[in-house]
């Protein structure tokens, strides 16, 4: 709540791709240097600003981070991915899935109101992540609800390959993010479904309750790798077998572009029927044939199994 006042290897996404999936940080993090620049320079900044220490006490927020430690900081400034925040000893960034009283929240203008609500005020958070390297700190505000010791305890005990249910905490065009209770772990987008994903809104929405496979764990770094599409069958590997060429079948269609409509016909499979493959006159457009959840009879003219790609053709009826 805030308070008024006046063993694993590390592997792509578990690196930059988490934080360019966790963080939108950067015009915060602009602010933040052009305020260095300003105090270097000798121009004034305001009393908070002022009052914020240049240099980061890295043993200090080590310390925080390994002691799991509830600390209250100040937040200075906000941007529509989180809230920057300063204390005696550092400043860090709390992403938006972080906050109590934003979690939920999905309309932008409602949110953005929100987080600068919070400028001027004090919370208490918790250290999740710390990047000396970097230069990045991250806090939460949800952590800090926790008992001390409870990350550490859920990272000894989840294992690699086995399954967990969690709470999805924030949703980014990288992927998902979600809640283990107590550590936070990242569903890429290439790990949420077998088929195509055009967007992870798409397929999963925030407080959802999912269970998911846990593939890889970066336990220095706080970081969990999750899957939701590895804890079913990949309808790839039999196609050959349940829709042979010339199978016809009837799929729903997901995306209408301009060279055709790609067309489901179960969870994670997709096909695309191409315009030379529709019956129509060259000077008609797939979009004004068809439109996203309408239901098509179509043939499978072409199965690729190893680049999961199937072809489609229209058929009356």
């Amino acid at each position: 709540m805030k308070e008024y006042i006046d063993e694993t290897p590390e592997v792509e996404n578990l690196s930059e791709g988490w934080w360019e999936s966790v963080m939108a940080e950067d015009a915060c993090l602009a602010k933040v240097a052009e305020r260095n620049a300003k105090r270097e320079s000798g121009v004034s900044t305001s009393n908070i600003e002022e009052n914020f220490e240049e240099d980061i006490d890295w043993e200090q927020v080590k310390n925080f981070y390994d002691q799991e430690m509830v600390i209250s900081c100040t937040v200075i400034d906000h941007n529509k991915g989180g809230l920057l925040v300063c204390s005696d000893h550092f400043q860090g960034f709390v992403p938006v899935s972080h906050l109590d009283d934003v979690l939920s929240i999905e309309d932008e203008d409602e949110r953005e109101k929100i987080l600068k609500e919070y400028v001027g005020c004090k919370i208490s958070l918790k250290v999740i992540e710390c990047d000396e390297r970097r230069g990045r700190i991250v806090l939460s505000e949800r952590a800090a609800q926790t008992a001390p010791g409870q990350r550490q305890k859920l990272l000894d005990v989840l294992k690699i390959n086995s399954k967990v249910t969690g709470r999805v905490t924030n949703i980014t065009d990288f992927g998902v993010f979600v809640d283990l209770g107590g550590v936070e772990g990242l569903i890429h987008i290439s790990e949420i479904s077998w088929g195509r994903v055009l967007h992870p809104k798409d397929h999963l929405s925030i407080n959802e309750q999912i269970d998911v496979l846990v593939l890889q764990i970066n336990r220095d770094q706080c970081r969990v790798s999750l899957s939701l599409k590895q804890l079913k069958a990949n309808p790839w590997d039999d196609v050959m077998t349940r829709f042979p060429k010339g199978t016809v079948t009837t799929g729903v269609v997901t995306e209408v572009v301009k060279f055709g409509a790609f067309a489901r016909l179960e969870d994670g499979l997709e096909g695309l029927i191409h315009v030379s493959e529709m019956g129509i006159d060259g000077k008609v457009s797939p979009k004004e044939l068809f439109t996203e959840g309408q239901k098509v009879n179509v043939e499978v003219v072409l199965v690729d199994p190893e680049r999961q790609r199937m072809s489609l053709r229209l058929i009356d009826g």
